[in-house]
């Protein structure tokens, strides 16, 4: 995986839910008191960043996906669920696939709660070293 930010896999997300559904909304800063369903609010959960073994770090994205649907039926909510399964299991980022994992999702108060991790090793880049001057060395003997 080429190197790759935080906001990278936030925009990969957006991407494939408004290639899937241009006419929804898609928020990802501030749910706005009286929003118009249906609409879409993607935000990530607690986000890690570990080292593994020298420039070696393994990036955990977790993230939920809010649905605000017109019609709060069940039915409407599953069927979204698995359109969400299906759109959200692979993701293009920086040209290269991601697979999501721990896809499960929940209706609470009438609204979708889909969660997707996308987790995946990235390589720090190199930092250029500092090269020496030439040295310029002498002996004598006594």
């Amino acid at each position: 995986m080429p190197q790759v930010n935080f906001n990278d896999v936030r925009y990969a997300v957006h991407a494939a839910l408004d290639a899937a559904f241009p006419d929804i909304e898609i928020m990802g800063e501030e749910i706005k008191q009286g929003l118009t369903p249906p609409c879409f609010f993607v935000r990530f959960l607690e986000s890690e960043h570990m080292r593994l073994i020298g420039r070696r770090y393994m990036r955990y994205h977790p993230m939920v996906i809010r649905y605000y649907a017109v019609d709060q039926t069940n039915e409407s909510m599953y069927r979204m669920a698995e359109d969400l399964t299906r759109i959200l299991e692979w993701i293009s980022i920086s040209g290269a696939l991601a697979k999501g994992t721990g896809i499960r999702f929940e209706i609470v108060d009438g609204v979708l709660h889909f969660f997707v991790e996308y987790n995946f090793h990235v390589i720090k880049t190199k930092e250029p070293e500092t090269k020496m001057n030439h040295i310029k060395q002498e002996g004598r003997l006594k």
